[in-house]
């Protein structure tokens, strides 16, 4: 004799009923009169700690088993929720048991940033104006179907505050951008290419949707966005789970269907062993991560052991979800860059599998042990053949600096080329940046624009101090008023205190292949309405002669959000050079190609940024304003920068 626990209450397709003594009216069955197909009818009123499951199976003697194909939320009692299963047709026999659990809260779900197929920037928690926020995971070959069955929910849906977001974890991003195209879609399709959020939000199957309330960050829908069967008489069946949460979720009402189980093609999602920390993992963050994380380096914490990392694996995840960490924000699917030091997909995917497992330390040696600290005293390049140092700095605990403009007289009498000018910041904790101008005539802010037009050196965070590219050199004129002027921008930190920047010129020993000059496109008309995510702006320059591009860098302020530097050849050919789809003024790095990009002369470069002025942006000192182009951080600059050379 079969025997079946009080609480549940099986079913099977073929005549036999099998009830257990509670909820006898919570599970029915019936025949539908037009599809032909068996179909239950749930019900019962569920609380807020309380959720119903359905399971079902062809095993009776596996009930423990059973996967969970429906999960409902709250209901309105006497109101049953029908459904067909899509597998019954398939199957010869069919149980079903529905069961009352307690309602577990779920962890919120994870902030995460990705680039969608056009080369913008899209994170979750940007998007606080947003009511909701569907995620649905597809990849190429399901594309125009999926497209075609959120289409129409976008049409309805946009304007009630649902934002929609399509994930492709599969395929490389030229082809999704193509396929994107080809279709039609007009929602961003984000590029998943280290698969970490489709891991993260548990997305297995094609066509899988994730409904996200913005208000707590919830999950109250998860499964696919339909289920399309046919009965035996040939009429489709249509369930349309996620149109019915939408519904109700912008209507304030509960959501009835909360998980449905997905039965789409497998998304090609790659498995990871948790790989070796003595092996693999801690020498990749000794490479990637610890020229910074050391003691006394610019890095907020320093990596100097295991037992360091486990404090931080939290945060560490985090980062690397949200694309912060390592801090390189180029695009990758535009030029490759010598100075490149981001984690590869392969290496994200391994690092964030490790975090997951426990950040286990296993077996052998620490390789963060051998990590050095930073000295203050040592120069990047080595020692200089030339130090100037300006005067001392006084710098108040708090308020807001304006710039400072020290100038330092050219010691050389006669013209020579320098290989490298390193600028090293004395006091890192309030030195935000300092730009270097230089002038023969003793008008170097004049020359330069204040900076516009180009400049002599720099420090910047995120810029490394390095020698210039290969075969070039900078012309250093001497003049009877040669002179260096710094921009010094201070950002006090609390504490009072003093700073001597200095700068470091490293010779030429003979006249270099080319001559390397800094210019730039920039923009000082434009203005960025208060509370506003959508303005934009552009500008170019015509580059005169045929030169090589090195190297390219944007800078904006806090309210920057993106920018992008392309090329309009003279034969009528165009290409983007750099695409920066997350700019962080905290970390602004001089972006050098692998290869050298040959400009012929009439080349156009067009430069174009977009800025975040809402209270969505974490770094916004204040989304109230009218804000233009201004000196201070407060205020706002559109410059690109560009490293070129020509031959002498």
């Amino acid at each position: 004799m079969l025997k079946f626990r009080s609480w549940t209450k099986v079913i099977v397709w073929g005549g036999v009923l099998l009830t257990g003594d509670l909820w006898a009216q919570s599970i029915s069955s019936v025949l539908d009169p037009v599809c032909r197909l068996p179909q239950l009818g749930l019900n019962g009123a569920t609380s807020d700690d309380s959720v119903l499951v359905l399971r079902g199976g062809d095993d009776l003697t596996a009930l423990d088993q059973w996967p969970a194909i429906l999960q409902l939320g709250a209901s309105v009692s006497g109101h049953a929720q029908h459904w067909v299963d899509p597998e019954a047709r398939a199957a010869q026999r069919r149980f079903y048991r529905l069961e009352r659990q307690p309602r577990i809260p779920l962890r919120p779900v994870p902030n995460f940033r990705l680039t969608d197929h056009l080369g913008v920037s899209h994170e979750l928690l940007r998007e606080g104006d947003a009511r909701f926020l569907l995620l649905v995971f597809t990849d190429n070959a399901a594309l125009n179907s999926t497209w075609a069955t959120l289409r129409p929910l976008q049409e309805t849906y946009a304007s009630k505050g649902v934002v929609t977001w399509l994930i492709n974890p599969a395929d490389d991003r030229a082809s999704l951008a193509q396929a994107a195209e080809a279709a039609g879609v007009t929602m961003p399709v984000l590029h998943d290419w280290a698969q970490l959020v489709s891991k993260a939000f548990g997305a297995t199957t094609s066509g899988e949707a994730k409904l996200i309330r913005m208000e707590d960050f919830q999950t109250i829908y998860a499964g696919p966005a339909e289920d399309l069967c046919h009965s035996p008489n040939g009429t489709l069946v249509r369930q349309s789970y996620l149109a019915d949460a939408l519904a109700s979720a912008v209507a304030n009402q509960p959501v009835a269907v909360e998980r449905v189980r997905t039965r789409g093609t497998a998304l090609p999602l790659q498995s990871e062993v948790v790989a070796s920390y003595s092996q693999a993992i801690g020498p990749l963050l000794l490479d990637k991560c610890a020229v910074c994380h050391r003691p006394f380096g610019i890095g907020s914490w320093a990596m100097t052991n295991h037992s360091a990392l486990l404090e931080k694996a939290d945060r560490m995840r985090e980062q690397v979800l949200e694309g912060l960490m390592p801090p390189w924000h180029a695009d990758p699917a535009h030029q490759k860059f010598a100075n490149d030091f981001s984690l590869t997909p392969k290496q994200q995917s391994s690092l964030v599998t490790w975090l997951d497992a426990g950040a286990p330390r296993g077996d052998g040696a620490d390789p963060l042990l051998s990590v050095p600290a930073e000295l203050a005293s040592t120069w990047p390049l080595g020692e200089p053949d030339i130090i100037l140092t300006i005067p001392k700095q006084t710098i108040p605990a708090t308020g807001q600096i304006d710039y400072r403009t020290p100038k330092l007289t050219n010691p050389l009498k006669t013209n020579v080329w320098v290989r490298a000018a390193t600028v090293r910041a004395d006091n890192k904790a309030v030195v935000h940046h300092a730009l270097v101008f230089y002038s023969k005539s003793g008008n170097p802010e004049l020359e330069s624009l204040g900076g516009l037009g180009g400049y002599f050196a720099g420090y910047v965070p995120g810029m490394d101090q390095v020698a210039f590219p290969e075969s070039t050199a900078k012309l250093l004129e001497a003049g009877p008023k040669g002179t260096f002027e710094f921009q010094m921008h201070y950002t006090p930190n609390g504490t009072a205190t003093t700073d001597q920047t200095q700068m470091g010129l490293y010779l030429a020993k003979a006249p270099p292949v080319r001559a390397l000059k800094t210019t730039s496109a920039f923009n000082l008309l434009f203005s960025i309405p208060p509370g506003d995510r959508s303005s934009q702006f552009s500008n170019e320059i015509v580059i005169p002669n045929n030169v090589l591009l090195h190297e390219m860098s944007p800078h904006m302020h806090l309210r920057g959000d993106r920018m992008r530097f392309e090329a309009f050849y003279p034969d009528g050919t165009s290409e983007i050079l750099l695409n920066v789809p997350k700019y962080d003024f905290a970390w602004q790095a001089l972006y050098r190609l692998a290869q050298p990009k040959a400009l012929p002369a009439g080349t156009h470069i067009r430069l174009t940024g977009g800025y975040d002025n809402t209270p969505y942006n974490p770094f916004n000192p204040d989304s109230t304003k009218l804000v233009g182009f201004g000196l201070q951080s407060t205020e706002e600059m559109f410059i690109g920068y560009l490293n070129i050379s020509e031959a002498r």
